[in-house]
């Protein structure tokens, strides 16, 4: 599978009855952290790169500068690693097995290897909000849908949904799974 931003993966493949979800269900939803990582390695090398131009031009103050911005988003590059999530595998009737995520050839931090199914206890349904825009390609509210580990075992995203479509998709691997579904900052609906 391409990690490329462009990519489509379904997240649903088509079943020949015309809906459902179909084991093994392959998975990838590492293309947005990717992204993000790729631009933040983009400018970290691009502020070494013009440390290394202040110091080899003898201007010090300036290097200092550079220095000092490099190693602010240097710090913010270490949070990016270790809190990005995604993960990108094959779910099966009996097993979960998660490929090893990397971007540009650094390894990152999460889950990987095979899992069997009764080490998780649920699937999470997590509903996300957005921030207010009309802008229709910004990120406003979306779901992740999750394997939910028990101790010792690390939770999976399985897939990133929008305009509310995470409730149905979450019950849907929890019915084929046969695992409870629970829903994390559902919005709530008010009538009057």
């Amino acid at each position: 599978m391409s990690n490329s931003p462009g990519h489509f993966v379904p997240l649903t493949p088509p079943s020949p009855d015309g809906g459902g979800i179909q084991l093994p269900w392959s998975f990838d939803t590492t293309s947005i952290w990717h992204t993000i990582l790729k631009g933040v390695f983009g400018l970290n090398a691009l502020l070494v790169l013009g440390l290394v131009v202040k110091l080899l031009s003898r201007r010090w103050l300036d290097a200092a500068g550079v220095g000092v911005a490099e190693a602010m988003v240097a710090g913010f590059t270490v949070i990016f690693i270790r809190y990005q999530e995604g993960s990108c595998g094959t779910l099966f009737r009996d097993r979960v097995t998660v490929e090893p995520n990397a971007v540009l050839g650094v390894p990152l931090p999460g889950p990987r290897g095979s899992y069997a199914l009764d080490r998780f206890r649920g699937v999470g349904v997590e509903f996300r909000s957005g921030r207010p825009t009309t802008d229709a390609n910004a990120a406003g509210p979306h779901e992740l849908v999750w394997l939910m580990g028990r101790p010792g075992t690390p939770n999976l995203v399985l897939a990133r949904t929008q305009n509310r479509a995470g409730g149905a998709l979450g019950h849907e691997v929890g019915a084929v799974l046969g695992l409870p579904v629970s829903e994390i900052n559902a919005p709530r609906t008010i009538r009057i």
